[in-house]
C-alpha cells in the first residue's frame, strides 16, 4: 500500500472521528439542557465546517474525499426519518433537510476543487462562511430584539442577517490573506465585504433549509469568479444602495420581506448587467406602479378588489419576479453579448410590465363599464380579460413612460428604440388581457357567489368555473410580458437584417 493511499485512508478515518465528536458533544449538550435544541445543532454546523481543513491537508484523492460527504448524506438523511441524532434535529428541523443539502454542497465542492476546478481554499471559505455565518445569523437573530420578517414561513431579522454578514466577510478575509498572498489588504477586504453580502443575501433569502446549499455554492462561485473582477467594487456600492431601498419599501409596505428580498436581487442584477440606466428604468416601473395603485384607494376598496384578486397591493417575490425576470434575464444576456438586442428586450419587458400595471390600477377606475376583450360583453371590474378606453389610455401612457427612459438606458440609439419599445409594451398588455379573458383561472366564490381569481376565500375553496388552475395572474403577466418580448425583439432583429 502506498504511502498517499495510507493518508488518504488515514484522513477518512479521521474524518468521520472528527465528526462524530461534534454530534456527540451536541447530544450530550442537548440531553442534559445545558444548551438549546438550536445551539446544539448550531454547534454541528460550525464544528463539522472545519472538517475541510483538516480534509485538504490529510486527503489526495478526489475519489476517497468525497466518501465522507456522500456517507453523510445518506446518514443525515436518516437521521431526519428516524430523529437518530437529536442533537441535529427538532420538530423544526425536520421538515426540511437541511442537514442532508449540507453534505451535498460538501460533496460538490469536493469534487470541483479537488479535480481543480477551483482552489481547495476557495471552497473550503465557502463551507466556512455556511459553518460561521450561518450559525452565528440564527444565534444572534434570536438573541437580540431587530425588525423582522417571516420569509417563505421563516421568521429572519436584521440582526440575524448582520451576523452573517459580519462573520462571512470575516471568513472571507482571513482565508484571503491566509492562501492568498498576492492579494492587498484592500483588495481582500473588497472582497470580504462583497462576498459577506452575497451569503447574508442568500442566506435570508433561501428557504426550507436551501441555504444549506444556496450559501457555500454562490460564495465559493463569487470568490472565485467574480471577486477578482473590478465590478466587485460595483456590486458593493449597488447592493447596499438597493438595499437600503428595499429595506425602506418593506417598511412603507409597499413590497412583503419576500417582495423585498427579490427586488433587491433583482435590481442588483440589473445594474451589475445594464449600468445606472438600466436601474432607472426599474425604478420608473417601481415607482411608478406604487403610485398609481394607491390612487383612489377608497374607491378600489368600495368595489371590493381586495375580495375579487387573490394577492393585495403589496407585492411578493412571485410578483416582482413575474415583471422583471424577462428583464433580468436580459440584462444579463446582454452583459454577457454586448448585443443591442438584449437593450430592446430588456426595455420592451418593462415597457409591458409598466403598461399592464397602469391598466390594471387605473382602469377600473373608468366610469364606463369594462368589457370583455374577447367578446366585448360586460364583465365586473377588476376582472381580468376587462378592458375600456381609460384603460387603454393607461396603458399606452405606462408604455410611453418606459419608452422615454430609452434616453437614460442608450441616449445614443434612443431614437431607433421609441417605436419598438411603446409598441411592445402596449403589446404587452395587450396579450395580458386576451390571456386574462381566455386561460386565466376564474372562480365562483363559495361565500359571495361572485365571480373572483383567488382559489379560496377565508377558509372556503372556490369552485373553478374557467382557465386553468395553474394560470393565476402572476403567471399570466410573466407570459404576457414574455410573448411582447420575444415578438419585438425578433421582428427588431429581422428589421436589422
Amino acid at each position: 500500500m502506498s504511502s498517499m493511499l495510507m493518508q488518504d485512508l488515514i484522513g477518512l478515518m479521521g474524518s468521520f472521528v472528527y465528526v462524530f465528536v461534534f454530534i456527540a458533544l451536541a447530544n450530550i449538550l442537548s440531553g442534559r439542557g445545558a444548551v438549546s435544541p438550536k445551539t446544539s445543532r448550531k454547534i454541528v454546523h460550525i464544528g463539522v465546517s472545519h472538517w475541510w481543513l483538516f480534509a485538504m491537508s490529510w486527503m489526495k484523492n478526489p475519489l476517497i474525499a468525497s466518501i465522507g460527504p456522500a456517507v453523510f448524506i445518506v446518514l443525515n438523511w436518516l437521521s431526519i426519518k428516524a430523529n437518530a441524532f437529536k442533537g441535529m434535529n427538532n420538530d423544526e428541523s425536520r421538515h426540511n433537510y437541511g442537514t442532508v443539502y449540507f453534505p451535498i454542497s460538501l460533496l460538490l465542492l469536493v469534487i470541483a476543487s479537488w479535480n481543480g476546478f477551483m482552489p481547495k481554499w476557495v471552497a473550503g471559505t465557502a463551507i466556512l462562511v455556511l459553518g460561521w455565518g450561518d450559525g452565528l445569523a440564527a444565534l444572534v437573530g434570536d438573541g437580540l430584539k431587530s425588525p423582522s420578517g417571516k420569509v417563505f414561513g421563516s421568521r429572519k431579522s436584521l440582526a440575524g442577517s448582520i451576523a452573517m454578514f459580519t462573520a462571512s466577510a470575516l471568513v472571507v478575509f482571513f482565508m484571503t490573506m491566509v492562501f492568498d498572498p498576492s492579494v492587498t489588504v484592500t483588495e481582500a477586504i473588497g472582497r470580504a465585504v462583497a462576498t459577506g453580502l452575497v451569503a447574508a443575501y442568500l442566506e435570508v433569502f433561501s428557504p426550507f433549509g436551501t441555504d444549506n446549499l444556496t450559501v457555500p455554492l454562490g460564495t465559493a462561485l463569487y470568490v472565485h469568479y467574480l471577486a477578482p473582477l473590478p465590478l466587485n467594487t460595483n456590486f458593493i456600492l449597488a447592493f447596499s444602495v438597493l438595499g437600503i431601498a428595499a429595506f425602506i419599501a418593506w417598511i412603507k409596505e409597499t413590497v412583503t420581506a419576500e417582495g423585498a428580498l427579490a427586488g433587491l436581487g433583482l435590481g442588483t442584477v440589473i445594474f451589475m448587467g445594464t449600468g445606472l440606466g438600466g436601474l432607472v428604468v426599474l425604478a420608473a416601473f417601481f415607482i411608478s406602479s406604487s403610485v398609481v395603485g394607491r390612487l383612489r384607494r377608497e374607491q378600489k376598496e368600495r368595489l371590493g378588489l381586495s375580495k375579487i384578486h387573490e394577492k393585495g397591493d403589496r407585492r411578493d417575490a412571485i410578483q416582482v419576479l413575474a415583471n422583471g425576470g424577462v428583464g433580468m434575464i436580459s440584462a444579463i444576456l446582454y452583459a454577457v453579448t454586448a448585443q443591442h438586442l438584449f437593450l430592446v428586450a430588456f426595455l420592451v419587458s418593462f415597457a409591458a410590465a409598466t403598461a399592464d400595471t397602469w391598466a390594471s390600477e387605473l382602469g377600473i377606475l373608468s366610469r364606463g363599464t369594462p368589457r370583455s376583450i374577447i367578446n366585448l360583453k360586460p364583465v365586473s371590474p377588476g376582472i381580468s380579460g376587462g378592458v375600456s378606453l381609460f384603460g387603454f389610455a393607461a396603458s399606452f401612457a405606462g408604455s410611453l413612460l418606459i419608452t422615454i427612459f430609452s434616453f437614460v438606458l442608450d441616449p445614443d440609439r434612443a431614437r431607433g428604440l421609441l417605436v419598438p419599445v411603446l409598441i411592445g409594451g402596449f403589446m404587452g398588455s395587450l396579450v395580458d388581457s386576451i390571456l386574462g379573458a381566455t386561460l386565466q383561472a376564474q372562480y365562483r366564490c363559495a361565500e359571495t357567489g361572485r365571480l373572483v381569481e383567488r382559489p379560496i376565500s377565508g377558509s372556503l375553496k372556490n369552485t373553478l368555473i374557467k382557465g386553468l388552475a395553474w394560470m393565476n395572474n402572476d403567471m399570466v403577466n410573466f407570459l404576457s410580458i414574455l410573448i411582447a418580448t420575444l415578438v419585438v425583439s425578433v421582428l427588431f432583429m429581422a428589421l436589422q437584417y
